[in-house]
């Protein structure tokens, strides 16, 4: 980051879970869908991860991964050596099973007690499992409350990374205070934003993958926020499953495959060649952001 501001800054973050997984009615933890299988699968996740890194490494783009903990403890038990895999990159939390925290699906929200007890937990396993720190967190279904935010911020989490900002004339796509819930702690948001139809999309990019976006509609709004938001931060999201099967975990056919890896691929290969653009992790952005707004406010 630089301090004449002349670069949008663009994030490329995985969520690492359980294929096509979904809150169940009465419990905390997510289970793949069809969750009446109660079942937990990763065979997607494992293709789709490899897949990507294999794509971030072409195109010489560091990423920020967000790992389920369990997801990683049964990657490791199947043979992927991660740490090496995820060498380059940010590695973060996504919590422990992917709790419903809030009880929106589950109907039984979890006490900060349990909250706090499921995310050490978590932040254990990972960092015992990449031998490094966690600087950052994302909530299962980006969702967080007051209870959920003090966990974090009391184990040392530097930011969090589960709001979702909508883009318009004021948006400057920079870090914010979680104020709302009484917390000092950084947030790095998620983008919204409409398409030409004005139809609301998320920066999340599983539209493509079930075939109701095209790569190009991503783009167009990566060019936009250039426009009115340099020195901002763009946040991307994917979940490695979603290439090989849809939220319903249905395989896709060797067709809707190859056109979800080629569509990932444009948008990474465009990205890395537009001018005004510059991508790195999400921690290297919140790095350089708050030395750079500390420097400021010095002076």
């Amino acid at each position: 980051m630089t301090k004449n501001h002349e670069f949008l800054y663009v994030a490329i973050s995985l969520d690492i879970d359980p294929d096509a997984n979904s809150a169940v009615e009465g419990r905390h933890d997510a289970l793949s869908s069809p969750v009446e299988h109660g079942k937990i699968r990763v065979e997607a996740c494992k293709r789709g991860l490899q897949r990507i890194l294999e794509l971030l490494d072409i195109y010489d783009i560091d990423a920020t991964l967000f790992y389920e903990a369990r997801t990683a403890q049964m990657l490791v038990a199947d043979g992927m050596d991660l740490p090496a895999l995820s060498e380059r990159h940010e590695v973060s939390c996504h919590s422990l099973k992917h709790e419903d925290y809030l009880g929106k699906v589950s109907g039984v929200p979890m006490e900060e007690e349990s909250i706090e007890e499921t995310i050490t937990k978590a932040k254990d396993i990972l960092e015992n499992i990449f031998k490094r720190d966690m600087k950052g967190f994302r909530a299962p279904y980006t969702r967080v409350n007051q209870a959920v935010v003090r966990v974090i911020e009391r184990l040392g989490f530097r930011y969090d990374s589960s709001e979702t900002v909508t883009m318009g004339a004021e948006w400057k796509g920079s870090p914010f205070s979680l104020e709302k819930f009484d917390s000092d702690l950084l947030e790095l948001a998620l983008p919204s934003f409409q398409d030409s139809k004005g139809q609301k999309m998320s920066s999340y990019l599983w539209a493509i993958f079930e075939g109701r976006r095209g790569s190009g509609e991503y783009i167009d709004a990566v060019l936009w926020a250039r426009d009115v938001a340099q020195s901002g931060l763009f946040v991307f999201s994917i979940h490695p499953w979603h290439l090989y099967v849809n939220c319903k975990g249905n395989p896709f056919n060797r067709e809707q495959v190859q056109k979800n890896r080629d569509n990932l691929e444009h948008i990474l290969s465009q990205l890395k060649q537009m001018r005004g653009i510059q991508m790195l992790r999400q921690d290297t952005y919140m790095e350089n952001w708050v030395r750079l707004h500390k420097a400021g406010t010095n002076k």
